[in-house]
C-alpha cells in the first residue's frame, strides 16, 4: 500500500498535479488521530482549536488525554453536531456548532449545500478570551486557504498549524496550495510533517518553536550550574 501510494504521488508530481514540498524542520513529533504535531511547548495551559471534526474526535481526545489541555472543536454540519453531542466527552472538550471562516456570518457547506454559521478565528479568540493558539487543526473542505490568508493578514499568533489541503478537488487548483505554502514560509512557518497521501501538512512557527526549546533546556539546568555559569 505504501509503495502504491508513493508511486501514485510521484506520478502526480511529474504531471504537475501534486506538490513537491518537503519537510523543512525536524523536531519531535507525536501522532493524534492521524494528525502529526510537536509536543514541544504543549502543556495543560495550551489552547487547541480543532476546526472540522465530522464524526472523528480522536485528535481532540488524544490531546486532552496526553496534556489535560482545553480543546475547542468546531463543526457546523447538523449530522455531526448531533453525533458529537451524543458522545461522552471530557470536560476539557468544548464543542462549537459553527465553522471557522474568513468572515463572520454564514457560508454554504460544500457537501450539503446548506447555509451554516461561521466565525473568524479572531472573533472566536476574543469571545473566549484567548490571546494565542498553540495548535490549530483544520479540515474544512477547501476553506482553509481563505482562513490562512485571514490569519496571516491579521497577525494572529498560531504556534502550530495542521492543515488538510484540498487541491485534489476539481475546483481547487494546485497553484492555490503552492501560493499559501509560500505565504506561510514568508511568515516564518516551516513544514515538519507531510502525510503519506500528501494531504495533511503540519507547520510550526520556527521562532516560537526555538523559544520553547530554549525554555525547555533552561528548565533542565540545575540552579547551582546556572549560578556558576552566570
Amino acid at each position: 500500500m505504501q509503495f502504491y501510494t508513493r508511486s501514485k504521488i510521484l506520478l502526480r508530481q511529474i504531471l504537475g498535479h501534486e506538490l513537491k514540498a518537503e519537510v523543512e524542520l525536524y523536531c519531535k513529533t507525536f501522532n493524534a488521530g492521524d494528525w502529526a504535531f510537536s509536543p514541544i511547548g504543549i502543556n495543560s495551559s495550551s489552547v487547541i482549536f480543532s476546526a472540522g471534526t465530522a464524526n472523528d474526535i480522536r485528535f481532540d481526545k488524544s490531546l486532552i488525554n496526553s496534556f489535560a489541555c482545553n480543546v475547542h472543536a468546531f463543526d457546523p454540519n447538523p449530522k455531526w453536531i448531533d453525533w458529537i453531542r451524543a458522545q461522552r466527552t471530557p470536560p476539557e472538550f468544548h464543542f462549537h456548532p459553527f465553522t471557522i471562516g474568513n468572515a463572520d456570518g454564514t457560508v454554504r457547506l460544500r457537501e450539503d449545500a446548506v447555509e451554516v454559521p461561521a466565525k473568524r478565528v479572531q472573533t472566536v479568540m476574543s469571545e473566549l478570551g484567548v490571546e494565542a493558539i498553540d495548535i490549530l487543526k483544520m479540515d474544512i473542505e477547501s476553506a482553509e486557504y481563505e482562513v490562512i490568508d485571514d490569519i496571516l493578514d491579521s497577525g494572529v499568533p498560531v504556534y502550530q498549524l495542521l492543515v488538510e489541503f484540498h487541491h485534489r478537488f476539481k475546483n481547487v487548483p494546485i497553484e492555490k496550495t503552492k501560493s499559501v505554502l509560500e505565504k506561510l514560509s514568508a511568515a516564518g512557518y516551516r513544514i515538519f510533517h507531510i502525510s503519506e497521501k500528501y494531504r495533511e501538512f503540519s507547520f510550526i512557527h520556527e521562532q516560537t518553536y526555538y523559544r520553547h526549546v530554549d525554555e525547555s533546556l533552561n528548565g533542565l539546568i540545575p540552579k547551582s550550574c546556572a549560578v556558576r555559569s552566570a
